[in-house]
């Protein structure tokens, strides 16, 4: 019922290499020919739900094969639901699921209320190479997808390369795939075919950007495992960012949303690390590695679109900021291709999917809000002296109250909603100011830089001075103003 999949795209010079390799093994060779069904208004779509029926055809015998994908917590995880529904086309038929009692009933109502618009939004046209491979004492299925997604006269090339779990451990699957992933490059791609199909059938060619997602912990879950999941969020929300980035198909927004989850992940690494005996410190050194290789294009990005707004607004001299360069876009697109990011993703994946071994009495609640009383009281302290702190310190309180942040957020289901939203809304003007003098010490260092071939840059500089004197006395002030705040208890 549940399928574990990862799913990579294979540079163009490492193709036939690949098709070697497949011709070498005992490969099973199927024709695959499928119908996406949605409404118009792409509902299921919305949902994250795929509904299809496939011919499936290995040149033996033809079968259609009837599908409903559902999502999991897990990302990577799909409940599947597959029924043969014989060798002649036929129409849609939803009664099994209708009745199945391990689909959730909000799904069933989805299903119920919209299944007389359901129609064809798409088909897809794939020649899979299939080889199953015994490793360890698992079973894993590679399969090598050719071929097209077909909408409304439009045609998609498709070609990757899946590694589906028949059975055993995630372990082993990523072990299986780590030695394959370096040889051919490969890197890992989150979008499925239903998700590139409604793409484009909506003729909608830009890449969806994640946003980070709620996140409901058990008040029974052992610290280990409260912590898998909010490394399980984290992944949910870099990695489709992170594959639109891949794909050479992006935009700032992206880049922003792959810093934030990066930031978000680093912050639960830091504040929760001595919840699990399983957590690899190099993680750490190569998310901050990560997150300053992607500083410098959102850096230009925040003056272009924030600052130089507000300077025109204050009679500045125009002047030219550097264009985002395409050899700046190809390195972030190489630097999520790499091998040392997507070993890293893999082996936070292993880290969520392996069984935890570690025993504990503590309640997640109190280890969790411990944390929170750690943090809150070191920014009550910076909040005392912040004007005497020199820039790094001041650095370093900003990142504290992000931090202070998103533990809030990672925890808020173990606590009353309504103190959680009042501690949240006392922490919001302090982290504003302190980002917005961050953004003025980020600017400047980058102006400074210009003066020689744009001297017009002088007037902002003193604007930028100016306004960083006003915003370190709000931040001070902010900062005191939260210092008052109950702490969560």
């Amino acid at each position: 019922m549940f399928e574990i999949e990862l799913k990579f795209q294979i540079p163009e010079e490492k193709q036939e290499m690949l098709i070697k390799a497949f011709q070498r093994k005992d490969t099973n060779i199927q024709h695959l020919q499928a119908k996406y069904y949605d409404t118009a208004q792409f509902i299921l779509s919305e949902h994250s739900i795929s509904l299809r029926q496939r011919l499936e055809d290995d040149q033996e015998n033809q079968q259609w094969v009837q599908t409903l994908k559902l999502p999991t917590e897990q990302r990577l995880k799909r409940a599947e639901f597959e029924e043969n529904i014989g060798s002649a086309e036929t129409g849609l038929d939803l009664k099994n699921y209708l009745s199945n009692k391990h689909i959730a009933k909000n799904i069933k109502h989805l299903l119920e209320q919209h299944k007389d618009g359901l129609e064809v939004q798409f088909q897809t046209d794939i020649e899979r190479k299939l080889s199953l491979f015994k490793f360890q004492n698992s079973e894993i299925e590679v399969s090598y997808d050719h071929g097209h997604i077909i909408a409304h006269q439009q045609r998609l090339a498709l070609r990757e390369l899946e590694f589906e779990l028949k059975q055993g451990t995630v372990q082993d699957l990523i072990s299986f795939i780590l030695p394959r992933m370096k040889r051919y490059n490969l890197w890992l791609d989150t979008r499925s075919k239903a998700q590139q199909g409604f793409q484009l059938a909506q003729n909608s060619p830009d890449n969806p950007v994640q946003l980070q997602t709620p996140l409901v912990l058990d008040p029974k879950d052992h610290p280990e495992n409260a912590l898998k999941k909010i490394v399980n969020n984290c992944l949910s929300h870099l990695l489709p960012n992170s594959t639109a980035i891949a794909s050479g198909n992006f935009n700032s927004k992206h880049i922003h949303q792959a810093r934030v989850a990066i930031r978000r992940l680093r912050s639960a690494l830091k504040t929760f690390s001595n919840w699990s005996l399983h957590i690899d410190p190099t993680w750490q050194t190569q998310l901050t590695e990560l997150f300053r290789q992607l500083g410098s294009a959102r850096d230009l990005d925040m003056i272009r679109e924030e600052l130089l707004p507000q300077l025109e607004a204050a009679g500045a001299p125009k002047f030219k900021l550097p264009e985002p360069q395409d050899v700046d876009s190809q390195k972030l697109t190489k630097l999520f291709r790499s091998f040392n990011f997507n070993y890293l993703v893999l082996s936070l994946i292993q880290f969520i999917a392996q069984e935890s071994s570690e025993k504990s009495q503590i309640a997640v609640y109190k280890a969790a809000f411990k944390k929170v009383r750690q943090l809150h009281r070191k920014i009550q302290i910076d909040a005392e002296n912040y004007l005497n702190l020199d820039i790094e310190a001041r650095h370093r309180t900003r990142k504290n109250l992000k931090r202070l942040r998103y533990s809030i957020e990672f925890v808020a289901s173990l606590s009353d909603k309504s103190q959680i939203k009042k501690y949240l809304k006392a922490i919001k003007p302090a982290q504003e100011s302190l980002g917005l003098y961050n953004d003025l010490i980020v600017a400047e260092e980058v102006l400074k830089k210009m003066v020689k071939a744009e001297p017009q840059v002088w007037f902002a500089l003193g604007w930028i001075a100016a306004e960083q004197q006003r915003l370190l006395l709000k931040s001070q002030q902010d900062l005191l103003q939260f210092a008052k705040t109950a702490v969560l208890e």
